[in-house]
């Protein structure tokens, strides 16, 4: 056999050797993740957080609205809850046993997460991957930080923004220098204006159904200047106290324990009557 031909067999020999081992070659493996529960956020009902240092904020869910009981009152902001319950569907790529838990901080943990009765304890934070350490269901699992992140510092961090929940649907406002009710689907102002129209009253009563605070805190007591009366669809009515209007609009929410802080354009839409609101914007 010449040289060429033993070159060219010992090639075909290497293809075939090559091929073969690819054909036979265990499949590479997936990474493993681990899953920290396994309930469902819609399956939800109540969620305690606990921090070193500061009362314990409680929330339950009825009539699929969350709502405070600890302190009791304010409806809860229903994204920030999302951001709290996406921790039943983490997963992670490293578990650890429960043992040793101060190399992660976990002996001691300053922050706690209860949903429905299944803990979870937060860590230190990796400094090289970012994750932070969380202890669950005999086990700690490095997953993102953002779930740490996600709880809230006091109740009101976790409160709605918005000044009237979607179940609050005012009929009757009553604000002093006028008032506005609804009768028989229209609305009607008092001392009467010919000059507005339905639509005016209607943006006007918007307003503050959309009114959305830049922040929420709590509750300082101070006298309020101004007092505005709504009554609801319910039944039920909500007083509100103008704590201020400049440099920002403060309302208070007595029933909720805290004040709602806007710009001060938000006292022009809420608080002038509907003719002058709409002939200053």
């Amino acid at each position: 056999m010449s040289r060429l031909s033993r070159a060219n067999l010992a090639l075909l020999l290497a293809v075939a050797g090559l091929g073969t081992f690819i054909y036979f070659k265990p499949p590479r493996e997936e990474s493993t993740t681990h899953a920290l529960s396994t309930r469902l956020p819609a399956q939800a009902r109540s969620m305690r957080i606990e921090r070193e240092g500061r009362p314990a904020i409680a929330i339950e869910k009825k009539d699929d609205i969350w709502r405070m009981t600890a302190p009791p009152g304010a409806e809860a902001d229903a994204e920030q809850v999302q951001r709290l319950l996406a921790i039943l569907a983490a997963r992670s790529t490293q578990r650890f046993d429960a043992s040793r838990l101060d190399r992660f901080e976990l002996d001691r943990p300053r922050t706690r997460l209860m949903i429905d009765g299944e803990r979870f304890a937060f860590g230190m934070v990796n400094a090289v991957s970012g994750e932070q350490y969380v202890l669950t269901g005999g086990a700690v699992y490095a997953v993102a930080s953002r779930y740490g992140g996600a709880l809230p510092l006091d109740a009101a961090q976790l409160a709605r923004r918005q000044l009237l929940s979607k179940s609050e649907v005012p009929i009757r406002f009553e604000m002093g220098e006028f008032s506005l009710r609804q009768d028989g689907g229209k609305w009607l102002i008092m001392p009467a204006r010919e000059s507005l129209s339905q639509e005016d009253l209607a943006r006007w009563v918007g307003n503050w159904q959309l009114a959305a605070a830049a922040r929420v805190a709590p509750l300082v007591p101070h006298p309020a200047s101004t007092e505005v009366r709504i009554g609801l669809e319910s039944g039920a009515s909500v007083t509100l106290g103008i704590i201020r209007r400049e440099p920002e609009l403060v309302i208070a929410r007595h029933d909720e324990k805290l004040q709602y802080h806007f710009s001060a354009a938000s006292a022009r839409r809420l608080l002038a009557p509907p003719g002058q609101a709409a002939a200053k914007d």
